[in-house]
């Protein structure tokens, strides 16, 4: 047993090999786990750790890349998107700084709960850490998972956006319990395909949202939301540029409310992270493939 002891210690200290993943096998057992087998399960549990730890080290790596400007290869004149072409296959500037953006959190959360959390959870929480920090965020994130631990509660991204909520607004919640309640989708008004009746309302407002894009900037940046008109025409954008309907705005806003709470992010941050992929030189490609 204590030989068993110290060859668990020896595998926690050292750098996590491939070698040490338990090779696998069909074997017919049952009961409680040997203490070998304990050791296995561990190397199993450290292989997945390792595979998210490697993730903000990869933002980390690429926030390096970025800020020290090693991206300019040997003649200097490398651009960061050629260099994320050349070495990091082909990812986005946009997907690098949204790892960029999130590593900070991820070590943080890793290093109080002694595990990574999953992208989900990071993802939830990562504007909150912008604006509080990392550490108050990761604190409040592993109180959490201790309290769900001991209530027997699974903690969900849909749980971890509640206590995002709560921090968001500055507040702390009284009791961490009412995190793991479901939200409640504020009742549609009017009926589908009216104003106000596409089946969804912005949250704690009590109507759908609406707008019109205006005033395009041909510099690349993405166009600004605005109202739409009160009679529910399309009005024209301030250079008479093609505007957003009040239908398509309402159809996105439902998409993007709906992929958020998928992935256990607020849908304020799930728009910017849409308007930056946007952004990235990918939409008219996609468009031209199916026009």
């Amino acid at each position: 047993m204590a030989d068993d002891k110290a060859l668990g210690r020896r595998d926690r200290v050292r750098a996590f090999v491939p070698e040490l993943i338990p090779e696998p096998q069909d074997l017919d057992r049952t009961g409680p786990l040997d203490a070998k087998e304990q050791q296995q399960l561990d190397r199993v549990h450290a292989a997945r750790d390792h595979h998210q730890a490697a993730k903000w080290m990869r933002g980390k790596a690429l926030e390096a890349a970025f800020r020290r400007r090693l991206y300019r290869g040997e003649d200097g004149q490398r651009t960061r998107q050629e260099y994320l072409d050349d070495e990091w296959d082909g990812t986005s500037e946009s997907a690098a700084y949204r790892e960029i953006g999130e590593w900070r959190l991820a070590k943080a959360i890793s290093d109080v709960c002694e595990r990574p959390a999953p992208d989900s959870h990071v993802r939830a929480l990562v504007d909150v850490a912008e604006k509080q920090g990392a550490q108050p965020v990761a604190a409040w994130y592993a109180e959490l998972r201790r309290h769900g631990r001991q209530a027997g509660h699974r903690v969900t991204a849909e749980v971890v956006a509640n206590l995002a909520d709560f921090l968001r607004k500055g507040s702390e919640p009284e009791r961490l319990e009412a995190l793991f309640v479901p939200r409640q989708l504020a009742p549609a008004t009017g009926k589908p395909g009216e104003p106000g009746g596409a089946g969804r309302t912005e949250r704690g407002k009590g109507g759908a949202v609406t707008g019109t894009v205006v005033g395009h900037d041909r510099g690349g940046s993405f166009p600004n939301l605005g109202t739409s008109s009160a009679d529910g025409s399309v009005p024209a954008g301030e250079s008479g540029q093609w505007v957003l309907s009040r239908e398509h705005v309402q159809r996105l806003s439902v998409w993007i409310e709906d992929g958020a709470r998928t992935a256990g992010v607020d849908p304020e941050h799930a728009a910017g992270l849409l308007l930056q992929a946007l952004t990235d030189g990918s939409l008219q490609h996609w468009i031209g493939t199916r026009a």
